[in-house]
């Protein structure tokens, strides 16, 4: 068993992971998120009503309201990164280094500007041109509409 193990994974092992709470923080809260989402839905047996609504829509609108809502858990992710950047220089005076590591700070740093330009700025627009411009130009649908939400994947 150690044996597949060694192929499949390499030199990889617990060790290799990094053990600081922040990055121990945000995986469990990814996890955590992640699991409590497939519990409700799984609770409320929505499963099948996600996939046909609103996953495999073509839809403009929808895709557009799908655009707001990752931009908007988007703004929160990096309003998180943004409050952990301020800490982080608030509390590194004097001898105190703060609680990040400059490698640390840096990915961060430009983690929340790609965040912000490509995820928020980028989304919103998109998803308010999609739920808008059809309507302001009387139409039903969109040009390419499959082409559409395969933009949005």
């Amino acid at each position: 068993m150690e044996y597949f193990a060694n192929i499949l994974l390499g030199k990889l092992n617990i060790q290799a992971f990094e053990h600081n709470i922040i990055t121990t923080g945000g995986v469990v809260t990814m996890v955590g998120v992640g699991l409590a989402v497939i519990a409700y839905l799984t609770y409320k047996k929505k499963w099948k009503w996600l996939w046909k609504e609103w996953l495999t829509s073509l839809d403009p609108k929808k895709i557009g309201v799908m655009y707001i809502v990752v931009a908007l858990i988007m703004l929160v992710r990096g309003g998180v990164d943004a409050l952990m950047l301020r800490a982080q220089q608030a509390t590194s005076v004097g001898n105190s280094h703060g609680f990040l590591s400059s490698n640390q700070f840096q990915q961060i740093f430009s983690a929340h500007g790609t965040i912000m330009i490509f995820f928020v700025g980028m989304g919103l627009m998109f998803g308010l041109i999609n739920l808008i411009l059809p309507i302001q130009l009387g139409a039903r649908d969109v040009a390419f509409p499959f082409l559409n939400s395969v933009g949005f994947w």
